[in-house]
């Protein structure tokens, strides 16, 4: 388990992360890990968390279904005051109604914001 001072992010994060899955993908689920730096104590040094996301909606009497994973990879730099975000997507979708299209699309992201 993380320290408490870690955990205090970890909690913080997946408290405002469930509200966000709820609403977008209310079948969908998430959860929040600590990658590292999970004995740290206090300010002073790095740690990551990692975020996962999934949902999925079937539909099959309007012959459709699609889904959206995501991972995000979240790299904490006390030090800088710095959080680097990664991602990656993966979403499906697939229409059968009269034949059949189906879509699968994998997206990679980055980006990075100063802590306040």
């Amino acid at each position: 388990l993380p320290s408490a001072y870690i955990e205090e992010f970890r909690s913080a994060l997946d408290v405002e992360l469930s509200k966000y899955v709820g609403k977008a993908y209310p079948k969908g689920v998430c959860a929040v890990y600590c990658t590292s730096g999970k004995d740290i104590e206090g300010p002073g040094a790095d740690f990551g968390l990692a975020v996962v996301i999934s949902g999925a909606r079937r539909s099959p009497q309007n012959f459709c279904n699609g889904s959206w994973r995501s991972i995000w990879t979240l790299e904490f730099s006390d030090e800088l005051q710095f959080v680097e975000i990664k991602g990656k997507i993966q979403v499906g979708a697939h229409y059968f109604e009269e034949g059949n299209v189906q879509l699968d699309a994998n997206i990679d992201c980055k980006d990075s914001t100063i802590l306040q």
